[in-house]
């Protein structure tokens, strides 16, 4: 996913932890916040750290990362989730950007 800049790093973060809360299943290892110069150049390697992130046995069933360009470009979300917890896709993601966008949904 590709979204503008000045959407707030801190606001993102909130939005996955608030997205954890509501389904505890999705327990995630952190929210990796990464400063890159090109954000489509960076994303397969952050895909495939997130990917090999992912511990069912651990119950970390979901990774989450920013790839910030700064405020002059978009950035870029990698969100990846566990097979057993990737059917529920179409309901996340839209809540996710939601509450990305309107804080207030998570407050």
């Amino acid at each position: 996913m590709q979204v503008r800049a000045g959407l707030g790093v801190g606001r993102l973060a909130t939005a996955v932890d608030s997205l954890v809360e509501l389904h505890p299943e999705l327990c995630r290892s952190g929210f990796t916040h990464l400063e890159v110069t090109d954000p489509a150049a960076a994303t397969d390697a952050a895909l495939a750290r997130a990917e090999a992130g992912l511990d069912l046995q651990a119950g970390v069933l979901m990774q989450a990362v920013w790839l910030d360009a700064g405020p002059a470009q978009s950035g870029r979300m990698i969100l990846a989730l566990h097979d057993i917890v990737a059917d529920r896709m179409p309901r996340i993601l839209p809540w996710l950007v939601r509450a990305w966008m309107q804080p207030a949904l998570v407050s």
